[in-house]
């Protein structure tokens, strides 16, 4: 699912007018904030608030835009586009697209960056791009410790790259020599 981040609402308050929509899509929100969060976010931003399902498949949007001052839009970027495109309107973003992830428990971890030059296939399903943070392509740092990463608390990436190409009878794979990426 897609990964959001809220904006610095403090500076997205500068902003609002005396009448103030807030246009929530169904799906990437409610995956990465509660309903109390959401709900919080129109009172802070002084919004009436309208859900819509899947904003990336061009719902039908019922609004008026003249009817505001300020519309903010909580989804993915391709859904604050689309919002804007469909009303014909400027509109303020609430969330910044991070990357998409998957949830764990309560945690919300980044798996794919959406880069276009996908490895899984050579790397035993793990994105080093993504899940290591200095996105290393060709095997792990020297500031690895116990199989964890220096950038952050969590497992190297090529550590488990590592294991799983072994398990799957591959690490001879992983050895070899590989060209590096030009963009």
């Amino acid at each position: 699912m897609i990964i959001l981040k809220l904006k610095n609402i403090d500076e997205i308050k500068g902003k609002t007018g005396d009448k103030n929509l807030l246009i929530v899509c169904s799906l990437c929100p409610y995956w990465n904030f509660s309903r109390e969060e959401v709900e919080e976010l129109g009172v802070k931003l002084d919004s009436e608030v309208v859900k819509l399902p899947a904003i990336c498949n061009y719902p039908e949007i019922k609004v008026d835009p003249e009817d505001y001052d300020r519309i903010y839009v909580l989804a993915c970027g391709a859904g604050s586009q689309v919002v804007s495109e469909v009303l014909d309107t400027e509109i303020i973003p609430v969330a910044d697209t991070t990357g998409i992830g998957v949830k764990i428990g309560d945690k919300i971890l980044e798996y794919c960056s959406a880069c276009g030059d996908c490895v899984l296939e050579k790397t035993a399903g793990i994105c080093p791009i993504k899940r290591c943070p200095k996105s290393l392509l060709n095997g792990p740092c020297g500031g690895v410790r116990d199989g964890k990463c220096e950038v952050d608390d969590i497992d190297c990436a090529w550590i488990l790259i590592d294991k799983r190409m072994k398990k799957f009878g591959k690490w001879d794979e992983l050895i070899g020599t590989r060209i590096p990426r030009l963009k």
